[in-house]
């Protein structure tokens, strides 16, 4: 009877280690993936700016009859594309 009492004991024993060593590994591997995640992050915030970006503009006469002293009401603008770097696809 002493043998069954202290082999249950043993086995709650060793079941609680268990336990208390997967919650270690978990947190352990819960705090790996959030600094991964701010690497991730602080590399992200590193190659795009916050500050709004004025991209240059090309300013053309709307019309070829203007005459360089004509002062031109209506400039056309051309249109610049950007793709942040995360979207652009390499082609090979």
């Amino acid at each position: 009877m002493k043998a069954l009492i202290f082999l249950i004991v043993l086995a709650v024993v060793a079941s609680i280690v268990i336990w208390r060593i997967r919650k270690s590994d978990a947190e352990t591997q819960l705090a790996q993936a959030e600094a991964l995640e701010l690497r991730k992050m602080q590399r992200r915030e590193a190659v795009t700016t916050k500050d709004p970006v004025i991209w240059p503009v090309i300013v053309r006469p709307v019309s070829g009859n203007v005459s360089s002293e004509e002062e031109v009401l209506e400039p056309s603008m051309a249109s610049i594309e950007f793709e942040p770097t995360e979207h652009v696809t390499l082609q090979h």
